[in-house]
């Protein structure tokens, strides 16, 4: 009796490994190119374009989340470093943001170069600002990674903001002596 309530609790549990492990994140990730196809054939405004995409952001999955919305992220963070209208651009960025995780570096990285386009598109200070505040996100959990030191170097010199710029051109000479181009910038801001 005890091994047949042993084998169906293990058999249980497969089925549901298999379904919640393998089928739901298989549907996701069929559901997100299903959409993918969709959008370059049928996508004529951002209401069509987050139709479509819902559908695979709002489905659930255990596993998988993090990926579709980093590939979507992706697409996005491409289309909006085209010339199209301010407003187009604005609205696909807004419609990501909140579906990024915040604790992850990745999506930090993304939210915060898709501002720094914004802000150096557009002109907005507030695009700066959270530009920089998602990349110190980033930097707080990740406080060496290179995309992250020069995604803040990029903005700090766009903005000419010579204390951040410093600061952070030391923290990168400090993991990367021999990077010749920020020996430089530090050696511009001491005036030599």
């Amino acid at each position: 009796m005890f091994k047949q309530i042993v084998a169906t609790v293990l058999i249980a549990f497969a089925i549901l490994s298999i379904y919640f492990g393998s089928y739901l994140p298989l549907s996701k990730a069929q559901k997100y190119v299903e959409a993918l196809r969709a959008a370059r054939s049928s996508a004529r405004s951002i209401s069509d374009f987050k139709m479509l995409f819902n559908i695979p952001l709002d489905f659930y999955s255990p596993i998988g989340n993090e990926e579709v919305i980093k590939f979507l992220s992706i697409d996005i963070l491409n289309a909006i470093t085209q010339k199209q209208p301010e407003e187009i651009n604005r609205s696909l960025v807004e419609y990501i943001e909140p579906h990024m995780f915040k604790n992850d570096v990745r999506h930090l990285i993304i939210l915060g170069q898709m501002y720094a386009i914004l802000w150096r598109e557009y002109g907005n200070k507030e695009d700066y600002l959270k530009s920089e505040s998602y990349q110190q996100m980033a930097l707080a959990i990740g406080p060496n990674l290179p995309p992250v030191l020069y995604g803040l170097l990029d903005i700090y010199q766009a903005s000419g903001d010579k204390v951040k710029l410093m600061e952070i051109a030391k923290t990168i000479v400090k993991y990367w002596p021999e990077d010749e181009g920020v020996q430089k910038v530090i050696k511009k801001l001491n005036g030599q």
